[in-house]
């Protein structure tokens, strides 16, 4: 590479020792046909400025998520070829391991055939989307900050008159926004290798723990959230390991606290009367139709078994109702973009107190 020379109309080099001893620097160098500022300005950068910064500082991580995304999609259309091939080649196209058409009733042993063979890593699929967004955190969220304070970094970036708002932004915006498109790809890809294979056919049902968040629109805002909590525990340390500690053990207290009230976020279809509906194979069930009184409070209907009239039991107890609560698969969606509000939410408020912090701290 060539530092920044004197240098000719033409672009040739000229030496310019005799000049310093001038009085007029400039001068001598106008004389001799000379300019410090005509020298070549190299090729237009598409990112400039702070975009090209964190460009520059986080590429790997990017080049590296490119390449587990491209992978996971991948997998995904693989394993969506395999299973509705299978599927229809053995005649099991939408059935359930117990109960369905007649054409299953005899298939249970081809079923439990492509259960063992595609199950499996169709679980591995989903569970590397959901874990994108808490790699993201761990390697990009934790150190976005955290690595500044601690080299004193920042410090440099400052003083070429970026205000920390500024800084603040960029260095928040683009990683985040990068991990949720790359997720939200993933997740898109997820889905439909599931929806593919057959919720009821392969065993695996859109409201378990590992499908739930890694086939919908949740994934986006977990996404948001494993940035701003690394962020924010970056902030909170200034050191890059312990920021990594804390932002992994931040996001696993939030999964399993989302995951505990998931089936709260959305009111359930309550059934109640003399006999409920019978429920679909892809429901989510959270109460099993039993007996109940006529106040909806369920009744323990186990001492009725052994009687000679199971009914005459359970109305001799008031219990000749029926009760059940499930969330039927129209609210799959309403679910999960409620989990990701809620996700959202909490990401905006970790990055609330990363800039309030970061603007009445002196570093």
């Amino acid at each position: 590479m060539v530092q920044p020379q004197a240098a000719r109309a033409d672009r040739t080099i000229f030496d310019a020792g005799p000049c310093y001893p001038a009085d007029d620097f400039d001068a001598c160098l106008a004389e001799h046909g000379a300019s410090p500022t005509d020298r070549d300005p190299g090729p237009r950068r598409l990112l400039h400025g702070m975009t090209w910064l964190v460009w520059r500082q986080h590429r790997g991580a990017l080049w590296t998520g490119l390449a587990l995304v491209a992978g996971l999609v991948v997998t995904a259309v693989l394993l969506r070829n395999g299973a509705v091939a299978h599927q229809a080649a053995h005649g099991i196209t939408g059935c359930p391991l117990m109960g369905g058409p007649e054409r299953c009733s005899s298939s249970l042993e081809v079923i439990e055939e492509y259960r063992n063979l595609y199950s499996t890593p169709l679980r591995l699929l989903l569970a590397g989307i959901l874990a994108l967004p808490f790699l993201g955190g761990l390697f990009v969220g934790a150190p976005l900050i955290a690595r500044e304070l601690e080299a004193d970094t920042h410090r440099l970036v400052w003083a070429q008159g970026i205000t920390r708002e500024r800084w603040l932004l960029h260095k928040l915006a683009l990683p985040m926004g990068a991990l949720m498109a790359g997720t939200g790809v993933a997740a898109w890809f997820g889905s439909w290798a599931l929806e593919g294979a057959g919720q009821a056919t392969i065993g695996l049902y859109w409201y378990s723990p590992t499908a739930f968040v890694s086939t919908g629109p949740a994934v986006l805002g977990y996404a948001a959230l494993g940035v701003a909590l690394g962020a924010m525990a970056g902030t909170l340390t200034r050191r890059t390991l312990p920021a990594m500690v804390v932002t992994l053990g931040a996001m696993g207290a939030v999964t399993a606290l989302l995951t505990t009230i998931r089936s709260h976020v959305v009111s359930p279809v309550v059934s109640f009367g003399r006999s409920v509906p019978q429920l679909r194979e892809e429901d989510w069930v959270l109460v099993q139709p039993q007996a109940a009184r006529a106040d909806r409070t369920i009744f323990d209907a186990g001492p009725c078994y052994p009687a000679d009239d199971f009914d005459a039991c359970l109305a001799e107890h008031g219990a000749s109702w029926e009760y059940s609560e499930h969330h039927p698969i129209a609210h799959m969606r309403d679910l999960q973009l409620a989990e990701g509000a809620i996700c959202l939410g909490l990401a905006a408020l970790a990055v609330t107190f990363v800039w309030l912090w970061m603007r009445r701290r002196a570093f």
